[in-house]
């Protein structure tokens, strides 16, 4: 009974913490079902495992080849199980197993040269978890994993969510590189090593190799994720440029029509002068109409949005592009003035940049802004260069590097935004059409759907 409990709860002790670091890295949305459940799922199946671990052993002469053999097919399992549970791309769920296999090697190493410095009186039992082996595989898993959770894990799982696939090359060759590394290293010691094979120099040798280990991983995640952080405030800080330009525009333009409007004061009263009525008249009912078509665009209930949507519609009529609005929200909306004018500027701006490159009879623009529920729909869609579709709507980062690399600094901005009003923002190119979708939900609400 004894051989079958301490084989049982080692193979389980040694198992499950390897196991569980699969998962861990991942936020709760990576998974096909809810972690929580995966997790007891998983340590109920390496619970199932453990109880049927020792009774092949109870018939097999060669004790540690079947219970090697067993491990092996006991992780091959988990790893059958892991990869289609986490919705993640296939280069962060390696990148996962990697540091998974270097917590299991590093317990195996460590508890087999432990064996080496405790008296031989304690050598009792048999199969490959003799009492002796299944203690020193909790005492070691009690005071690694700890170390683990906070030096690898931590910085790992922020690695995980900020980083995007594409820019995850050089850290995955360097995980990769350097956990292979590390067990051939110890592969190493243990052929080469000095005798006896655990000598306390091989101890030192071995931990120094796990603390060294510990601080790549550590120091690579780390620093990834500080160069994303510092290249993202320097695109932020490159947008901001560009509002402050826009505003300091928008003063000029300001004072310009300060200067338009006295011109037409003067032309007015040098005909009073004249004492031509008509004349008076046909001019007042001209700029009339200007001043008319200028407050038609006020009928959103948002001052802000009127504003931006105004000036840029001005600028597209200036482009003689064929305009097409639709702007109500009945009131003023709960987003600050900052973020809508920057998310509007960005589209519309872009929009505008896009027309201009075309031929006159192909500038098309189209502006919908409109309140549904609590939630704020934009589509903004104008013609564009024909180029490469994007197929069907996708994220900013699809339109940044190469000629897009502009529009892709402005669509971060807008993604950003979306983001903040716990909405989302979405972007296509399809048959010499753009497209931007913003869905914005200023009060955490659920929001609807943008066609």
């Amino acid at each position: 009974m004894s051989f079958y409990l301490s084989n049982a709860l080692g193979f389980f002790i040694q198992l499950t913490p390897c196991a569980v670091l699969l998962f861990l890295p991942f936020p709760e949305e990576s998974f096909r079902a809810a972690r929580r459940h995966i997790l007891l799922g998983l340590v109920a199946g390496a619970a199932a495992l453990s109880a049927l671990f020792p009774l092949p052993l109870l018939l097999a002469p060669d004790l540690d080849a079947l219970g090697n053999f067993e491990m092996l097919a006991a992780m091959a399992l988990t790893l059958a199980v892991y990869f289609p549970l986490v919705r993640e791309a296939a280069v962060k769920k390696i990148l996962a197993f990697f540091i998974a296999l270097f917590y299991a090697v590093t317990q195996f190493w460590l508890v087999n040269a432990a064996w080496n410095f405790l008296p031989p009186e304690l050598y009792w039992g048999a199969g490959p978890y003799p009492p002796l082996t299944t203690l020193l595989y909790a005492v070691s898993a009690a005071v690694t994993l700890p170390v683990m959770r906070r030096c690898v894990l931590r910085p790992l799982r922020d690695f995980l969510r900020e980083m995007e696939t594409g820019e995850m090359r050089r850290e995955f060759a360097i995980a990769i590189i350097s956990t292979t590394g590390f067990i051939a290293a110890l592969m190493a010691i243990y052929i080469f090593g000095p005798y006896p094979q655990y000598h306390i120099t091989t101890m030192l040798m071995e931990l120094l190799l796990f603390v060294e280990q510990m601080m790549i991983y550590w120091l690579l995640f780390q620093e990834s994720l500080r160069r994303k952080r510092d290249s993202e405030r320097q695109r932020a800080l490159e947008i901001q440029k560009l509002q402050y330009d826009k505003i300091s525009q928008e003063m000029e333009n300001t004072r310009r029509l300060r200067h338009d409007l006295r011109h037409h004061m003067n032309v007015l009263g040098a005909l009073n002068a004249q004492g031509k009525q008509a004349e008076i008249a046909a001019y007042l009912k001209e700029y009339g109409a200007v001043v008319e078509r200028l407050d038609q665009l006020k009928f959103s209930g948002d001052p802000v949005v009127d504003g931006v949507v105004g000036y840029y519609l001005a600028w597209a009529e200036d482009l003689s592009a064929r305009v097409e609005y639709d702007v109500a929200l009945g009131a003023v909306s709960a987003v600050e003035a900052t973020d809508m004018t920057v998310l509007l500027g960005n589209c519309l701006e872009n929009s505008l940049a896009a027309l201009a490159r075309l031929p006159e009879e192909r500038r098309r623009l189209s502006v919908e802004v409109r309140s549904v529920n609590a939630a704020i729909l934009i589509r903004i869609r104008n013609t564009c260069a024909e180029r490469d579709d994007t197929g069907a709507p996708t994220d900013w980062a699809a339109f940044a590097g190469g000629e897009d690399d502009l529009r892709g600094v402005g669509l971060s901005s807008v993604s950003a935004i979306a983001e903040k009003y716990h909405g989302s923002a979405l972007f296509q190119r399809q048959e010499g059409v753009f497209t931007a979708r913003v869905i914005l939900n200023p009060k955490g609400g659920a929001g609807a759907g943008a066609n």
